[in-house]
């Protein structure tokens, strides 16, 4: 069903952004020091959205995703997204001219998309393919 096949997908773009932004995106700040790790002392690394992911149009789009540490997120996150406008800025920052084009151009056009399922089992095939190209490297 959808909801099995999102779950996939989210976990499939997870493992993509965490092998392409070779961990927390903001490590390319200088002086950023992740946080919120697990008790076995593993880093939690989370695929962010930096467009809702509401929006089916770029749920499985993984140069609409940045890979972030838990603090990171979570500091962004508190207070229902009070810190966003400051975090879009900060990954601005860190990201190619291209990706932020991108980004801007999607926030323009956030009307509803439909996604129907064969859709979703295509973003499956192609996030598979992405993820096998990260892990041959």
């Amino acid at each position: 069903d959808t909801a099995t096949k999102k779950q996939e997908i989210q976990d499939l773009v997870r493992a993509v952004v965490i092998l392409r932004d070779k961990g927390c995106l903001f490590q390319k700040e200088k002086g950023h020091i992740c946080t919120g790790f697990r008790k076995d002392g593993e880093l939690i690394l989370q695929a962010d959205h930096l467009l809702s992911r509401s929006n089916s149009a770029t749920f499985a789009d993984t140069r609409l995703i940045v890979c972030v540490c838990n603090g990171i997120h979570g500091w962004k996150s508190v207070g229902n997204n009070l810190r966003k406008a400051e975090y879009d800025e900060r990954v601005k920052k860190l990201l190619s001219k291209d990706r932020v084009k991108l980004w801007e151009l999607c926030e323009k056009d956030m009307y509803a998309h439909k996604t129907y399922k064969p859709d979703w089992s295509m973003a499956i095939v192609l996030l598979k393919k992405e993820l096998q190209e990260y892990d041959n490297n």
